[in-house]
Protein backbone atom coordinates (compact mmCIF):
# COMPACT_ATOMS: atom_id res chain seq x y z
CA UNK A 1 0.00 0.00 0.00
CA UNK A 2 1.29 3.54 -1.10
CA UNK A 3 2.65 5.88 1.56
CA UNK A 4 -0.11 8.78 1.78
CA UNK A 5 1.36 10.04 5.00
CA UNK A 6 1.94 14.15 4.66
CA UNK A 7 5.22 14.76 2.77
CA UNK A 8 5.53 11.63 1.16
CA UNK A 9 4.28 11.00 -2.30
CA UNK A 10 1.92 8.85 -1.78
CA UNK A 11 3.82 6.11 -4.25
CA UNK A 12 6.57 3.56 -3.81
CA UNK A 13 10.15 4.11 -3.80
CA UNK A 14 12.79 2.11 -5.32
CA UNK A 15 15.15 0.93 -2.58
CA UNK A 16 19.16 2.59 -2.82
CA UNK A 17 21.23 -0.01 -2.57
CA UNK A 18 23.37 0.51 0.74
CA UNK A 19 27.52 -0.42 1.00
CA UNK A 20 27.69 -1.90 4.46
CA UNK A 21 29.93 -1.48 7.04
CA UNK A 22 32.83 -3.87 6.35
CA UNK A 23 32.72 -3.77 2.41
CA UNK A 24 33.02 0.21 3.04
CA UNK A 25 35.74 0.26 4.94
CA UNK A 26 37.40 -1.73 2.18
CA UNK A 27 36.02 0.58 -0.07
CA UNK A 28 37.14 3.73 1.40
CA UNK A 29 40.97 2.03 2.02
CA UNK A 30 41.11 2.46 -2.27
CA UNK A 31 41.01 6.18 -2.14
CA UNK A 32 44.41 6.05 -1.28
CA UNK A 33 44.71 4.55 -4.56
CA UNK A 34 43.05 7.00 -6.01
CA UNK A 35 45.76 8.96 -7.55
CA UNK A 36 47.26 5.44 -9.09
CA UNK A 37 43.82 4.83 -10.67
CA UNK A 38 43.19 8.24 -12.27
CA UNK A 39 46.92 9.66 -12.18
CA UNK A 40 47.76 12.56 -10.47
CA UNK A 41 44.87 14.24 -9.67
CA UNK A 42 46.37 17.68 -10.24
CA UNK A 43 47.22 16.61 -13.50
CA UNK A 44 44.63 15.25 -14.51
CA UNK A 45 41.88 18.05 -12.77
CA UNK A 46 44.38 20.51 -14.35
CA UNK A 47 44.95 18.95 -17.85
CA UNK A 48 41.76 17.42 -18.67
CA UNK A 49 39.14 18.78 -16.54
CA UNK A 50 36.93 17.85 -13.81
CA UNK A 51 34.56 15.78 -16.29
CA UNK A 52 37.79 13.25 -16.98
CA UNK A 53 38.72 13.12 -13.87
CA UNK A 54 35.57 12.05 -12.16
CA UNK A 55 34.35 9.82 -15.04
CA UNK A 56 37.75 7.54 -13.67
CA UNK A 57 36.56 7.48 -10.16
CA UNK A 58 35.36 3.84 -9.07
CA UNK A 59 32.17 3.78 -9.02
CA UNK A 60 31.86 2.04 -5.46
CA UNK A 61 33.84 5.26 -4.38
CA UNK A 62 31.11 7.71 -5.99
CA UNK A 63 28.37 5.37 -4.53
CA UNK A 64 29.69 5.39 -0.76
CA UNK A 65 30.52 9.16 -1.28
CA UNK A 66 26.29 9.69 -1.45
CA UNK A 67 25.66 7.63 0.77
CA UNK A 68 23.97 9.20 4.01
CA UNK A 69 26.28 7.63 7.01
CA UNK A 70 29.49 7.74 8.42
CA UNK A 71 31.21 6.15 5.89
CA UNK A 72 29.30 8.38 3.14
CA UNK A 73 30.87 11.34 5.17
CA UNK A 74 34.53 10.20 5.29
CA UNK A 75 34.36 9.17 1.35
CA UNK A 76 33.10 12.47 0.88
CA UNK A 77 35.47 14.24 2.70
CA UNK A 78 38.22 12.50 1.68
CA UNK A 79 37.23 13.04 -2.20
CA UNK A 80 36.28 16.68 -1.57
CA UNK A 81 39.81 17.60 -0.14
CA UNK A 82 41.06 15.65 -2.83
CA UNK A 83 39.24 17.48 -5.19
CA UNK A 84 39.70 21.00 -3.23
CA UNK A 85 43.44 20.92 -3.12
CA UNK A 86 44.06 19.45 -6.70
CA UNK A 87 42.11 22.37 -8.18
CA UNK A 88 43.75 25.38 -6.15
CA UNK A 89 46.67 24.18 -5.29
CA UNK A 90 45.99 25.15 -1.71
CA UNK A 91 45.20 22.08 0.78
CA UNK A 92 41.14 22.05 2.16
CA UNK A 93 42.40 22.74 5.18
CA UNK A 94 42.75 25.89 4.13
CA UNK A 95 39.43 26.93 3.80
CA UNK A 96 36.71 28.21 6.06
CA UNK A 97 33.94 26.11 6.88
CA UNK A 98 31.43 28.31 4.59
CA UNK A 99 34.04 27.74 1.73
CA UNK A 100 33.72 24.07 2.70
CA UNK A 101 30.09 24.32 2.53
CA UNK A 102 29.86 25.85 -0.61
CA UNK A 103 32.27 23.53 -2.46
CA UNK A 104 30.88 20.10 -1.49
CA UNK A 105 27.10 21.70 -1.88
CA UNK A 106 28.45 22.03 -5.69
CA UNK A 107 30.45 18.65 -5.67
CA UNK A 108 28.58 16.28 -3.51
CA UNK A 109 25.35 16.29 -6.26
CA UNK A 110 28.33 16.01 -9.03
CA UNK A 111 28.89 12.59 -7.30
CA UNK A 112 25.41 11.62 -8.10
CA UNK A 113 25.14 13.00 -11.24
CA UNK A 114 27.92 11.18 -12.84
CA UNK A 115 26.60 7.99 -11.40
CA UNK A 116 23.14 8.76 -13.16
CA UNK A 117 25.39 9.20 -16.71
CA UNK A 118 27.33 5.92 -16.21
CA UNK A 119 24.04 4.34 -15.75
CA UNK A 120 22.68 6.54 -18.67
CA UNK A 121 19.77 8.11 -17.01
CA UNK A 122 20.86 11.46 -17.60
CA UNK A 123 23.08 13.19 -19.62
CA UNK A 124 25.42 15.58 -18.22
CA UNK A 125 28.60 17.73 -19.18
CA UNK A 126 30.78 19.19 -16.17
CA UNK A 127 32.43 22.12 -16.26
CA UNK A 128 36.44 22.31 -15.88
CA UNK A 129 36.51 23.83 -12.56
CA UNK A 130 32.67 23.83 -11.13
CA UNK A 131 33.56 25.03 -7.70
CA UNK A 132 33.79 28.62 -10.11
CA UNK A 133 31.09 31.06 -9.39
CA UNK A 134 30.63 31.07 -13.25
CA UNK A 135 30.88 27.33 -14.09
CA UNK A 136 28.11 25.63 -16.17
CA UNK A 137 27.39 22.58 -16.46
CA UNK A 138 25.12 21.03 -19.35
CA UNK A 139 22.65 18.68 -18.38
CA UNK A 140 19.48 16.51 -19.96
CA UNK A 141 17.13 14.36 -17.67
CA UNK A 142 17.13 12.05 -20.61
CA UNK A 143 17.91 11.47 -24.27
CA UNK A 144 14.87 12.65 -25.59
CA UNK A 145 14.75 15.60 -23.52
CA UNK A 146 16.29 18.97 -24.04
CA UNK A 147 19.58 19.96 -22.79
CA UNK A 148 19.63 22.91 -19.94
CA UNK A 149 22.83 24.70 -19.07
CA UNK A 150 22.95 25.37 -14.91
CA UNK A 151 25.15 27.55 -12.92
CA UNK A 152 26.56 26.18 -9.85
CA UNK A 153 24.45 27.89 -7.63
CA UNK A 154 21.14 26.43 -9.69
CA UNK A 155 22.32 22.95 -9.02
CA UNK A 156 22.69 23.84 -5.81
CA UNK A 157 18.73 25.05 -5.45
CA UNK A 158 17.89 21.94 -7.89
CA UNK A 159 19.01 19.75 -5.04
CA UNK A 160 17.23 21.21 -2.40
CA UNK A 161 14.19 21.47 -4.03
CA UNK A 162 13.95 18.26 -5.52
CA UNK A 163 16.99 16.08 -3.96
CA UNK A 164 14.73 12.99 -4.14
CA UNK A 165 14.22 13.01 -7.19
CA UNK A 166 17.39 13.51 -8.49
CA UNK A 167 18.42 10.57 -6.72
CA UNK A 168 15.35 8.88 -8.23
CA UNK A 169 16.47 9.50 -11.58
CA UNK A 170 20.00 9.05 -11.08
CA UNK A 171 19.74 5.86 -9.37
CA UNK A 172 16.77 4.39 -11.10
CA UNK A 173 15.69 6.31 -14.14
CA UNK A 174 12.56 6.53 -12.63
CA UNK A 175 10.31 8.22 -14.85
CA UNK A 176 8.03 10.53 -12.13
CA UNK A 177 11.17 11.76 -10.79
CA UNK A 178 12.93 12.53 -14.64
CA UNK A 179 9.04 14.32 -15.19
CA UNK A 180 9.99 16.53 -11.89
CA UNK A 181 13.57 17.16 -12.86
CA UNK A 182 12.76 18.32 -16.39
CA UNK A 183 9.73 20.64 -14.92
CA UNK A 184 12.28 22.02 -12.71
CA UNK A 185 15.04 22.40 -15.12
CA UNK A 186 12.29 24.08 -17.60
CA UNK A 187 11.20 26.25 -14.79
CA UNK A 188 14.79 27.94 -14.33
CA UNK A 189 14.52 29.43 -17.08
CA UNK A 190 17.89 27.44 -18.41
CA UNK A 191 18.96 27.73 -21.60
CA UNK A 192 18.77 24.43 -23.94
CA UNK A 193 21.89 25.67 -25.83
CA UNK A 194 23.82 23.08 -24.45
CA UNK A 195 23.91 19.26 -26.17
CA UNK A 196 25.83 16.71 -23.93
CA UNK A 197 27.84 13.98 -25.47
Amino acid sequence: MPDTAPGHRGRDRQKIPRIEAKEAEQIYTRCDHLKESVGDPLGSLKTNGFDKFLSQVEEQILQLAVQPDLWGERTRARLISEIIASLTRVPAASYSIQEITQISNVLIPCFLLELGRRHQHVQVEFPQDPCQPDARFAMKAGLSHPAHTLTSQQLVHLVMEAGEDLVGLCYFGDQQSRETIEARLAFKGTSADQEPN
